[in-house]
């Protein structure tokens, strides 16, 4: 049976790093802050409060400075975030755990490399804690957009959908040793928007869900999805795999640290190390959606799959959807890839190395060894599209951001004319006709007023919040 679900993007959506101290051995050993650290970490909190907005830190990561929150959180004492990162530090020197990072959808997509990603992360990580930090693997989502998908109706979805998903009394495991259906559809006006299995915030869970719709009705500014899904290509035949209007599905799949730590493979057990993390994707896409052609016994594998009917009663056994196989292929490694001359030269270099290491094996001077990853590796998928090396997705990132914000500030600002022209009094000077600009001069008139009175300057709040806010700076000086 043919398919017609193609991959636009497949890659990490979520990635939350723990941060711990440890000696020069690298065993984790109780967090303790810097004295320093400690004192500018309470003073940064305390003019956020002070000041009832977040506070400029001078942490900077990717040309943006974090900014200090007036409120901790989730057992964290300070909360430092910019657009790309979210970093929460912990004061106790009772816990092993200092700090927990967590890269937003945004630097990751955009970077789409996860060694160069953890890398980063680590480098900026080090100029704050110091160079003996270890970074664990605390939660990781990979998501997979695919158009061409068609799921049919609800009935169709209760019945061709299989799990292991956490038992419940509501839903308990049947004979075969699988799970009817997701745990619930969410529709908008008759049609299907969204498909969760498994608690959320249970070890492994997954959703399925409308990427458009999502992006539509709560995340206008994730727009520039649109973007990388456009400069999407067939790798044989270079046509675009997107035409703009065509309903784009994701496959989110998210694992937690206990399952993390569970995972097995012939040569590792457990996922632990952030820098191990990569060479992991496949196997860990393989063990939610199953593997291509079935698991070593030969039969549909995996956490969450979507089969089809047959009369066998062991749902188990049922095959594949051939949709489905498409999305098993997301996260595969590509075996056959045109070498290029970079890579051929890192290929050799590599070749090189492993001579050396076996040298050093055959004649070792130390016990502690770790496999390396080859510059300029990355995980990619069979079944994933062809984008330009060129292609980068910030210009559109933050031009996308800027458009849907300016409209919300627009529509708040509009909303507060309104208000305000209805409580303003008659005979103060202007004629009320309820017109737009006649509004503006009078708050004008205010705001100057308050400014005045709170001694403020206008261009020096301007020109921090282009600093809050990461935005360049457009003055005449700078030009």
């Amino acid at each position: 049976m043919n398919t017609t679900v193609r991959v636009l993007g497949a890659f990490v959506d979520t990635l939350v790093l723990n941060i711990y101290q440890t000696r020069a051995d690298f065993q984790v050993v109780k967090g303790r802050l810097d004295g320093e650290l400690l004192e500018e970490l309470k003073a940064l909190k305390e003019k956020a409060q002070d000041d009832e907005e977040p506070a400029v830190s001078r942490f900077v990561f990717c040309g943006a400075p974090l900014l200090m929150t007036a409120k901790g959180g989730d057992g964290f004492q300070w909360i430092l975030k910019n657009k790309l990162l979210t970093l929460a530090v912990n004061r106790s020197s009772k816990m092993q755990l200092i700090a927990q990072v967590r890269c937003s959808s945004e630097y990751l997509w955009s970077v789409r490399d996860l060694g160069k990603v953890i890398h980063e992360v680590f480098g900026f990580l080090v100029t704050i804690f110091g160079q003996r930090i270890k970074l664990q693997v605390s939660a990781c989502d990979l998501a997979a957009d695919v158009v061409g998908l068609h799921l049919g109706t609800i009935s169709d979805v209760k019945r061709n959908f299989v799990t292991r998903a956490q038992l419940t009394e509501e839903r308990p495991l049947s004979e075969d040793g699988m799970i009817d259906g997701p745990d619930g559809i969410k529709q908008r006006w008759g049609r299907i928007t969204g498909l969760p299995f498994g608690a959320r915030n249970g070890h492994v869970s997954a959703l399925l869900y409308n990427k458009q719709h999502e992006i539509k009705y709560k995340s206008k500014e994730k727009e520039w999805f649109y973007d990388l899904w456009r400069v999407a290509r067939d790798a044989e035949t270079g046509e675009p795999l997107w035409d703009g209007e065509e309903e784009v599905w994701r496959v989110e799949m998210r694992f937690k640290r206990p399952a993390l730590n569970e995972m097995k493979g012939e040569d590792f057990h457990g996922i632990d190390d952030a820098f191990d993390l990569e060479e992991h994707l496949p196997g860990l896409w393989a063990y939610a959606v199953g593997h291509v052609g079935g698991g070593e016994d030969g039969l549909p594998d995996g956490w969450l799959r979507y089969v089809m009917a047959t009369e066998d009663t062991n749902r188990s056994r049922w095959p594949v959807h051939p949709d489905w196989e498409v999305i098993q292929g997301a996260f595969q490694q590509k075996e056959e890839l045109e070498e290029t001359a970079y890579e051929r030269e890192e290929r050799e270099r590599e070749e090189l190395l492993q001579l050396v290491d076996e040298e050093l094996e055959a004649r070792p001077f130390s016990t502690d060894k770790k496999k390396g990853r080859r510059p300029g590796y990355r995980i990619v998928a069979t079944a994933c599209p062809v984008v330009p090396e060129s292609f980068t997705l910030k210009p559109y990132i933050r031009e996308r951001k800027r458009q849907v914000n300016t409209r919300q500030m627009a529509a708040q600002i509009g909303g507060c004319m309104e208000t305000i022209e209805a409580w303003r009094p008659a005979g103060d000077g202007f004629d009320v006709e309820h017109d737009l600009s006649s509004t503006f001069s009078y708050v004008f008139r205010l705001v100057e007023d308050y400014f005045e009175e709170k001694d403020r300057d206008y261009g020096q709040r301007v020109n921090k919040k282009r600093v809050v806010y990461g935005i360049d700076d457009r003055s005449s000086d700078a030009a």
